[in-house]
C-alpha cells in the first residue's frame, strides 16, 4: 500500500513537516480510499450490508462501488430495485469554474426503475454476519455427520440369503442388509428382510415383512424381545364441504381403520348388584372416572390408497343384523345415530346427543342448550386374535357438531335457519 509522509517530509531548504497541498496530493488520497473499497468483494460482487429501516442508513455494494442508502425508504415487499443516480458538479474557486470537477454517485430503494441505472432487488444477498456465520459452523458437525451416515448406509453390505436359520439370525451382528428367502418362519412369513446398525453400544436388528410390518429387537449381551414397530400407522384427515377425507400410508395386512367416539367410563369398579360375582355383592366401589375412546358398533372404515386422499366408508359392523345397514355408507350417515331427535316440545325441535346431559334446542331454558358435539376419532390399528386391541397409531381428533345455520344462497341472501350437522377437527 502507499504511504505519505505527512508531517516528517523534508525540504531541500531545510523545512521539517511540511506537505504540499496540490492535485497529486489530493489523487494520491483518492488513490488510497478505491483501494480499499475493493475490501468490500470480500462479501460478493452485489449484497446489501445495511438495510436502511426508516430511521438509520443502511449500505449496499454494487459490484467493489459502497454506496450508503437513505435512511427512506426503508426495506419492505414494495421495492423492487435499487437505483443508482450519477451527477456532475462544477467547482468555482479564484474567479474561474471548473466543469464537471466532481462526480456525486447515490443509490436509494425504489419500487420502479426510476433511473437508466436499475438492479433488480433480488440480484443482492443479505450479507452474513460473523455470528451468523458462527452458527452455520457449530451445525457443520451434525450436518457432515448426517452426510456421513447416509453414504455409509448407500455403501452397507446388501446380501440375499436362501435358508437363514435361527443361529445365523442371532449372530447378525455387523451392519448390513440381508434379504432373506425360504429362511426360518418370522410372524408367520419365510420371507423378509433383515437390517442391523450400531445404536450406540448395543446393536439393533429391524425386521421387515412382506406386507410392510416391521418389528426389532436389541443385543446388550443377550437379544431382547421382538416388539412390533407402529410408527407407520399414520393417518391424517381434512374436511371439505361437510365431507371427510383421509390419508394413510403403507398400512399392513392387519392393521384396521376404526371409528371411535369418546364416552365416560362408571364411576364404579364394581358396583355390587345381582349379576356381580359372588363375593362381589353388595360391595360398590368407586374409582377414578375419566372419558375414553371405544370402538363404536365395531365400525371399520375403507383403506384407500397409500398416501392418496380418499372418502373412507364403513365396511364392517360388530352386528350386521342391526347395523347392517350402515355398511357403504360415509361417516355423515355412520355418525347420525350419535345426535339423535327427539320428539318435539311445544312446536321446537329436540335432539339428543350422545355425552350430553342437556338437550339441545332452540332457544334458552334448563337443561337445554343451542348447540352441542359428539367427540369421535379415526384410527389405524392392530387387533388381536380375541378381538382386543393389539397397538394402535395415531388417533385424528374430530367433532360431529350440531347447530342452528342460515344457508346462503348463490344471490348471497340468507335463507330461513335450520338446524346443520356438520364435523370439525379437533
Amino acid at each position: 500500500m502507499k504511504t505519505a509522509s505527512y508531517i516528517s517530509t523534508q525540504t531541500t531548504t531545510g523545512g521539517v513537516g511540511k506537505y504540499p497541498l496540490s492535485t497529486q496530493a489530493l489523487d494520491f488520497i483518492q488513490s488510497q480510499i478505491l483501494l480499499l473499497q475493493n475490501l468490500s468483494l470480500i462479501g460478493g460482487n452485489r449484497y446489501i450490508l445495511k438495510a436502511p429501516d426508516g430511521t438509520s442508513t443502511g449500505c449496499v455494494v454494487i459490484d467493489g462501488e459502497v454506496f450508503t442508502l437513505p435512511a427512506s425508504p426503508a426495506m419492505s415487499d414494495r421495492m423492487k430495485y435499487v437505483v443508482v443516480k450519477t451527477e456532475k458538479q462544477d467547482i468555482t474557486a479564484d474567479g474561474e469554474t471548473y466543469k464537471d470537477a466532481r462526480t456525486v454517485r447515490t443509490a436509494a430503494l425504489s419500487p420502479t426503475k426510476s433511473e437508466s441505472e436499475a438492479y433488480e432487488i433480488n440480484q443482492f444477498n443479505n450479507f452474513a454476519t460473523n455470528t451468523a456465520l458462527n452458527a452455520q459452523i457449530k451445525q457443520m458437525p451434525e450436518t457432515v455427520l448426517k452426510y456421513l451416515q447416509d453414504v455409509m448406509a448407500e455403501k452397507l453390505s446388501s446380501l440375499s440369503v436362501t435358508g437363514l436359520t435361527n443361529a445365523q439370525l442371532d449372530n447378525l451382528r455387523t451392519p448390513c442388509l440381508v434379504s432373506c428367502e425360504s429362511s426360518i418362519t418370522m410372524f408367520g412369513s419365510t420371507r423378509y428382510s433383515i437390517f442391523v446398525r450400531k445404536m450406540g453400544t448395543a446393536i439393533q436388528q429391524e425386521l421387515t415383512l412382506p406386507d410392510n410390518m416391521r418389528y426389532v429387537r436389541l443385543f446388550s449381551g443377550s437379544w431382547g424381545e421382538w416388539s412390533k414397530v407402529t410408527e407407520n400407522l399414520h393417518i391424517e384427515a381434512k374436511i371439505v364441504r361437510g365431507t371427510v377425507y383421509l390419508r394413510h400410508g403403507y398400512l399392513p395386512a392387519d392393521t384396521s381403520i376404526v371409528l371411535l367416539r369418546k364416552k365416560k367410563r362408571s364411576k364404579f369398579r364394581r358396583t355390587g348388584g345381582s349379576n356381580a360375582y359372588t363375593q362381589n355383592r353388595g360391595k360398590r366401589e368407586k374409582r377414578q372416572p375419566k372419558t375414553q375412546y371405544v370402538h363404536y358398533k365395531g365400525i371399520v372404515l375403507s383403506m384407500g390408497e397409500a398416501n392418496k386422499w380418499y372418502v373412507p366408508k364403513c365396511v364392517e359392523v360388530a352386528d350386521r343384523a342391526v347395523d347392517g345397514n350402515l355398511i357403504d355408507r360415509e361417516l355423515s350417515t355412520l355418525c347420525n345415530s350419535l345426535i339423535k331427535e327427539l320428539p318435539s316440545v311445544s312446536g321446537a325441535r329436540l335432539f339428543k346427543v350422545q355425552g350430553m346431559r342437556n338437550k339441545v334446542a332452540e332457544g334458552k331454558a334448563k337443561g337445554r342448550q343451542t348447540t352441542g358435539y359428539v367427540s369421535i376419532a379415526i384410527q389405524a390399528a392392530h387387533y388381536a386374535s380375541n378381538g382386543s386391541k393389539d397397538a394402535g397409531g395415531e388417533m385424528v381428533r374430530m367433532k360431529y357438531r350440531i347447530a342452528r345455520k342460515r344457508p346462503k344462497s348463490e344471490d348471497g341472501t340468507f335463507g330461513k335457519t335450520v338446524w346443520y350437522r356438520s364435523f370439525s377437527m379437533e
